[in-house]
């Protein structure tokens, strides 16, 4: 029995630890699942905060993309200047102030010269005396009760008729010095300052404006960068130095906002400038032949002679002398018993004479005076005119500083139309922020160009100042910045894409990029399978319809032994609207066959047969015909050329002196300037802007704006090594 009870504990133990394990199995499962659950739930609820925070983040980067596509424009925008022949009335005086000091000074001259006519040195004099206790009983005439006496004194030389006729004649030279000195208001230290404030107010308007643009900027940007630091996806270094712009920006319009408010009210604002005042030279030589810079000028020598002149007036021998004549009535009440009073006339006449007379002592010293005014002029005329040359070096170093900024500007408008191509096609590079960092830089540089050109005028009118007789008019002179973007506004220019770079490419960054680099003329090309047909024809029309010229490449050259050109001709435009091309482009090369050395005059007469079939096939067809040549052909050659071609590209590769190509491009500028296209290779060159700088040159001294850029591919990658240069 107690076996059995044993044997059953033992069981009922058993099942229950059996049981317990189950158990504590099932509680394990739901563990897990529940920690599985919970560890499920954590991970979506955070990946639903990280998307979150991401889709924050997207929405505002298109925020800082939206202020970008709403400013990035200004970079393109051309400020708006006054005519030069606004310039001299910023310094002109008022006429109702025309009356300067010199002519006070003549004024008063004039008062005293009338003075001394009138004044011929005669007095008339009286006195009266009175004896208290005169003596009696004395025949001696001198003793009396009173006595008085009336009549004229007459001074002769020194002091009267002589000396102040000396006086008049000084007094006269002084006005004829006056006359003969150049007068200009801005000596006068209260309109120099009147000038100066017109100059700064009128600078001021237009900082403002820009620093308006860079507020409003750096405000939209500022509200968008405080979130994406919060959202750890901005640092604080970035934030910092766009509230370091807020502080710049604020502090400088507060300035200028100040400075125009207070003279605001002191001054005439509708009569200044509207628009931005224009850059300007100075042309030096003007100054030179100035009166007032003290060189040998008819008007110094007859100062001088006038200046030396009163140096002997002043010291006239006679002056020194002098002679008073004299008449009185006198009346005497006599103390006599024999007679009560006496009355009786009386003249006279006395010298008094300087002993020595020191006549040559005069004359010494009015030499001696006269040789320190010559040499006070000579003098005078090297000082003026030293520091003439230094204001003149300071406005030209300011100019110099005008144009160093202005090469910085369009720095950063290729740089920002790097950045606006980056965006048209969605490039992972495109950053908003970096890109308007590059506008507010720009900017920055717009109010570093207006601070000089206000410097530059300033120091005009310091330099005025200086030389009054120098017209203003004829003094200053137009300034042509001799830079990249100037040329590139204005040229005509031409681009050669390959069938390559249509492929590699498309058609719609082709297009932009013509676009934005402001080509006027594509000259596309198919591929010799004419496979690219397709992408050919689909260029050619988003050109047209931005308004960009096409002309139909022709590169092949068999075509110098075909016996039918014109078959090649209708297949290569087989299914082209010909409205859509201007002109066919021959870019047949004979000087590359292997034995041109030895049958160059043959191949230059096949050529020149193919030049006149394909100019009869472009006259059928409505089209012009233009050619693409080397350098070298000679000149009979190109007579025949320039003959049946409309257009005419020289081919100016390999070099990239200015020099060199005009050179070698004289014999085709001379037949017909007007069809001539210079065409340079970006291989050519280390950047973009030694490129700009050659098209400039080049323009200047060939007196051309037709230019062709060879080709699209190349160029695109001369900008971006553009860029790595500019970041590095």
């Amino acid at each position: 029995m107690i076996e059995i009870v044993n044997i059953f504990t033992t069981k009922l133990y058993i099942t229950a630890i059996n049981l317990t394990l189950l158990f504590m199995k099932y509680f394990e499962k739901v563990l897990y699942t529940t920690s599985l659950i919970t560890s499920l739930s954590m991970y979506s609820f955070s990946q639903i905060r990280n998307d979150g925070k991401d889709s924050l983040i997207s929405f505002k980067i298109s925020e800082l993309k939206a202020v970008w596509n709403l400013d990035n424009d200004i970079s393109r925008q051309e400020n708006k200047y006054e005519s030069y022949s606004n310039i001299p009335k910023l310094f002109k005086i008022s006429s109702t102030d025309i009356v300067s000091d010199d002519q006070y000074i003549k004024n008063v001259n004039d008062a005293r010269i009338k003075l001394l006519k009138q004044d011929v040195g005669l007095e008339g004099i009286a006195n009266y005396s009175q004896n208290f206790n005169p003596g009696f009983n004395t025949d001696d005439n001198l003793l009396y009760h009173f006595r008085y006496q009336v009549g004229l004194d007459w001074d002769i030389l020194s002091g009267g008729l002589i000396e102040n006729r000396y006086k008049q004649k000084i007094l006269k030279n002084e006005n004829a010095i006056i006359g003969l000195t150049p007068k200009t208001k801005i000596n006068n230290g209260e309109d120099y300052i009147a000038i100066s404030h017109k100059i700064i107010y009128s600078f001021n308007i237009h900082k403002i404006k820009v620093l308006e643009k860079r507020q409003q900027i750096i405000d939209d940007k500022m509200s968008v960068a405080n979130e994406l630091y919060l959202l750890k996806h901005l640092s604080r270094l970035n934030l910092l130095e766009i509230m370091q712009q807020q502080v710049d920006v604020g502090s400088m319009n507060r300035i200028y906002k100040s400075y125009n408010d207070e003279l605001k009210m002191k001054m005439n604002v509708d009569s200044l400038p509207k628009d931005i005042l224009p850059v300007f030279d100075v042309d030096f030589s003007q100054f030179l032949i100035a009166d007032s810079i003290g060189l040998k000028t008819k008007g110094n020598d007859t100062i001088l002679k006038l200046e030396t002149e009163n140096l002997k007036l002043a010291h006239k021998p006679l002056s020194d002398i002098k002679l008073n004549a004299n008449l009185r009535f006198n009346y005497y009440d006599l103390v006599s018993t024999d007679l009560y009073s006496r009355n009786f006339m009386s003249a006279g006449l006395s010298l008094a004479v300087p002993i020595p007379l020191r006549i040559k002592a005069n004359k010494n010293l009015v030499a001696a005076q006269t040789r320190l005014l010559q040499f006070e002029q000579k003098e005078g005329s090297k000082t003026k005119q030293t520091d003439l040359l230094n204001s003149f070096y300071e406005f030209r170093y300011k100019l110099k500083q005008y144009s160093n900024f202005y090469e910085k500007r369009k720095k950063y408008e290729e740089l920002i139309r790097i950045e606006r191509v980056k965006e048209k096609f969605n490039d992972l590079e495109f950053n908003p922020l970096t890109a308007l960092n590059l506008l507010d830089e720009m900017l920055s540089v717009d109010i570093e160009m207006l601070d000089i050109q206000q410097q530059m005028y300033l120091q005009l009118l310091d330099i005025h100042s200086k030389a009054p007789s120098a017209d203003i008019e004829i003094i200053i002179k137009p300034y042509k910045m001799d830079t990249l973007s100037m040329s590139h506004e204005k040229m005509n220019r031409s681009m050669y894409v390959w069938s390559e770079a249509q492929t590699k490419y498309g058609s719609s960054y082709v297009s932009e990029y013509l676009r934005l680099n402001k080509i006027s003329t594509a000259i596309i090309s198919l591929k010799k399978d004419q496979s690219n047909r397709t992408e050919a024809l689909s260029l050619i029309n988003k050109l047209n319809s931005k308004g960009v010229k096409v002309e139909l490449l022709v590169g092949s050259n068999k075509l110098l032994t075909d016996n039918n050109p014109n078959a090649y001709f209708d297949e290569l435009t087989k299914g082209l609207d010909l409205k859509a091309l201007s002109s066919l482009h021959l870019d047949v090369e004979p000087h590359t066959m292997s034995d041109w050395e030895t049958n160059k005059d043959e191949y230059l007469k096949k050529y020149h047969e193919l030049l006149k079939t394909a100019k009869s096939y472009c006259s059928q067809k409505g089209l012009q015909l233009s050619v693409s040549i080397p350098v070298f052909y000679p000149e009979e050659t190109l007579k025949e050329i320039y003959g049946q071609a409309d257009k005419v590209y020289i081919m100016a590769y390999e070099h990239n002196d200015a020099d060199y190509i005009v050179r070698k491009v004289k014999e085709e500028f001379a037949i017909d300037a007007g069809k001539t296209i210079v065409a340079l290779r970006a291989k050519d060159f280390k950047n973009r802007n030694e490129c700009e700088k050659l098209i400039s040159e080049l323009s200047q001294l060939l007196n051309t704006t037709n230019f062709a850029m060879h080709d699209l591919e190349t160029f695109v990658k001369l900008d971006e090594e553009s860029v790595n240069q500019n970041q590095k």
